[in-house]
């Protein structure tokens, strides 16, 4: 195989493209070109044109997979769909290695984040909050491990939520069930519900 022509490209002048035996190869940016030595009337083996191509590949997933978690934090399950588009396993794998040794995913600390934006943005119980992380691909128990201690804070938040539903008490148990089931619905677990509930039950007609 022969290099025949390395040409700037138009639009993007810090790529090349690279044509073997007269067809277009493949692009590659200049760094690159460089680094592997690549000029005009060279002969490229199998072995060394196939490492290119598995290095250009590599490349062009880990910029994929930054692009994607530049938008907005992004878990290991989340990444790992999105490369499997367009990549195959060993370069999907590849890219999340090096993705967790530099902590650039890291699901534990999504999982923290998650939870602390939660409670202090959204009107989710524990329950919608854990559903919402293992579809994201968290570990139960790293999710857990960050919702230790949240109870005062749930129970806050579904007060809250009550007191805006609610202006001149609760009438009648109908009105208690349909405020409770408002609670269960949003993912606060019964206990929570109960206690957020408790200071109109005496309001209530029998």
């Amino acid at each position: 195989m022969k290099i025949t022509a390395i040409t700037q490209q138009k639009k993007r002048q810090n790529r090349y493209n690279v044509f073997i035996d007269n067809d277009f190869a493949f692009g590659i940016d200049g760094v690159d070109l460089l680094y592997y030595k690549l000029k005009e009337g060279i002969e490229l083996t199998q072995e060394r044109y196939d490492l290119i191509m598995d290095e250009l590949v590599f490349v062009k997933a880990r910029e994929t997979a930054m692009r994607y978690i530049d938008f907005k934090r992004r878990t290991e399950k989340e990444v790992r769909q999105k490369l499997g588009e367009e990549f195959g396993e060993a370069t999907t794998e590849r890219v999340i290695e090096l993705l967790k040794r530099y902590r650039i995913i890291d699901d534990e600390e999504y999982a923290r984040l998650y939870i602390t934006d939660c409670l202090k943005l959204k009107g989710w119980g524990a329950r919608r909050i854990l559903t919402e992380l293992a579809a994201r691909g968290i570990d139960r128990g790293a999710a857990e491990k960050y919702l230790e201690g949240s109870g005062d804070a749930m129970r806050e938040k579904a007060e809250k939520l009550l007191e805006k539903r609610i202006k001149n008490g609760i009438a009648d148990r109908k009105e208690y069930k349909k405020h409770m089931d408002f609670l269960l619905r949003r993912g606060f677990d019964f206990e929570t519900t109960k206690n957020a509930l408790n200071k109109y039950k005496n309001d209530m007609e029998e």
